[in-house]
């Protein structure tokens, strides 16, 4: 299947020819079909279709269509590996640090005698900043790629730079829960991780007085649960999802089920890399409630006002920090 942006940087290079060539490809109208055309102020500019037709020359730099393909390409590249930005809330900031105020869980009301005066109770409060950082990478897009019309590697590379900044993402959340998640562990009973210490993870959670609704496993530890009979045979788990689609399905006992396949970046404990007994495999935890991403400024397209000329010199950007702020509301459970 063609995709849109390699034939849009073919047809902002090409000459007057093959331009017009192009523009009479069925394919080519087709590619374009219910796209509109916008000025760098948002202004539309009609049918893209149209737009290039009547002013072919300079419609690609007067338009955003390379800029808002380039983009789409960057996120395309980042969507199959998403993981912890749907898995914790993301908090809008504006600022460089956000401050959380923190107060008491599992509290419970007084018992009142008959005409008896209710007692005042006050939570003890506490606060947390997240600070903000910024990362970045910069695809390799060179001058020759450009010269020698390799766009489609050309695209292959933004969604390189794509994947590498929501890795990131993946990376710096996971490090913060397993360095914070102290409270509530647990080692496996049998040789691996299997359904029945989910359980164990979910009652811990439980018992300090939140709900678990997320399971993160590491992909060992999936290929694991889905060897479980438990969710292998169709007769015990009352779903073929695990034989049929290679996954955990949409719920695992009572938890929404994601994969992580970032590394950790050194961090203690290790996010299961060399499959000790001290590493992590996955987590079990209330996403409401565990930890926080705070985003400053989501996957930015930086330096990139050519729509053209200007890709060997872009930069892939996002800026956001990560918190945990009810550490006893996860459960980490560790590689036997």
């Amino acid at each position: 299947m063609t995709t849109v942006l390699p034939k849009l940087l073919e047809f902002g290079f090409a000459g007057p020819n093959q331009r017009k060539r192009m523009l009479n490809s069925a394919q080519f109208k087709k590619m374009l079909e219910g796209r509109k055309a916008y000025d760098a102020s948002g202004k539309c500019l009609g049918d893209a279709y149209k737009f290039l037709m009547e002013s072919e020359a300079t419609a690609i730099s007067d338009s955003t269509l390379v800029q808002e393909e380039v983009y789409k390409t960057v996120i395309e590249g980042a969507e199959p590996i998403k993981c912890f930005r749907e898995a914790v809330p993301i908090i809008k900031t504006d600022s460089y640090s956000v401050r959380f105020i923190k107060g008491e869980s599992g509290s419970y009301a007084s018992k009142i005698p008959e005409g008896g005066a209710i007692e005042i109770d006050t939570q003890t409060y506490s606060k947390q900043d997240v600070t903000i950082e910024k990362y970045g990478t910069r695809p390799l897009i060179t001058n020759e790629l450009i010269e020698d019309g390799l766009f489609d590697v050309v695209e292959l590379e933004l969604k390189k730079a794509g994947q590498r900044m929501e890795n990131t993402l993946n990376r710096e959340m996971l490090n913060t829960i397993l360095t914070n998640v102290t409270t509530n562990t647990l080692s496996p009973a049998s040789t691996h991780i299997a359904v029945s210490d989910i359980a164990t993870a979910v009652g811990k959670v439980k018992k300090s007085n939140y709900i678990p609704d997320i399971l993160i496993t590491h992909p060992t530890a999936e290929g694991y649960l889905m060897s479980d009979s438990n969710l292998a045979y169709i007769a015990y788990a009352g779903t073929p999802d695990t034989l049929r689609g290679g996954n955990l399905g949409s719920r695992l006992l009572g938890l929404k089920p994601y994969t992580c396949t970032a590394t950790d970046a050194d961090s203690s404990p290790v996010w299961d890399d060399t499959n000790a007994g001290s590493d992590v495999t996955a987590l079990v935890y209330s996403k409401n409630d565990l930890g926080v991403i705070a985003m400053r400024r989501d996957i930015t397209i930086e330096r990139y006002d050519d729509p053209i000329h200007d890709l060997v010199g872009i930069s892939v950007t996002m800026r956001f920090g990560t918190g945990v702020l009810r550490e006893t509301a996860g459960c980490k459970i560790f590689h036997k």
